[in-house]
């Protein structure tokens, strides 16, 4: 693949560094893979084939995101596809935040609790 052809291309590992698994997301918008773009008699770009790709994978389970531009509804459909998942992560990253820190202060009460029981016992 030429470099010209590549629109868009990001791979970021999801884990921090250290811990187990191979969890990522790819990302790659790439032009020109079954031939190059269709044009008029004066040169004008009629039409290219491109190639979306975005997939999500996280120990031995993927996802792979279908994206299609053929037409309007399809450009338009594809759009919201990421924008729903824009919405759907960054709400998600929300809650999980507080819940992790209910989380973190449920595991020091418990902490707590033990060494009370202990000094008792």
């Amino acid at each position: 693949m030429k470099k010209e052809d590549v629109i868009f291309e990001r791979k970021e590992f999801l884990n921090l560094p250290g811990h187990n698994g191979m969890a990522n997301v790819v990302a790659s918008i790439v032009t020109n893979r079954w031939g190059g773009p269709t044009t008029d008699d004066d040169g004008n770009i009629l039409n290219r084939n491109t190639e979306y790709q975005l997939d999500f994978a996280d120990c031995d389970r993927r996802v792979s995101m279908d994206i299609d531009d053929h037409d309007e509804y399809s450009r338009e459909n594809a759009l919201h596809k990421v924008d729903t998942l824009i919405d759907v992560l960054t709400e998600f990253r929300d809650v999980l935040e507080k819940e992790l820190k209910y989380q973190r202060r449920l595991e020091k009460r418990r902490k707590r609790h033990k060494e009370e029981q202990e000094k008792e016992g």
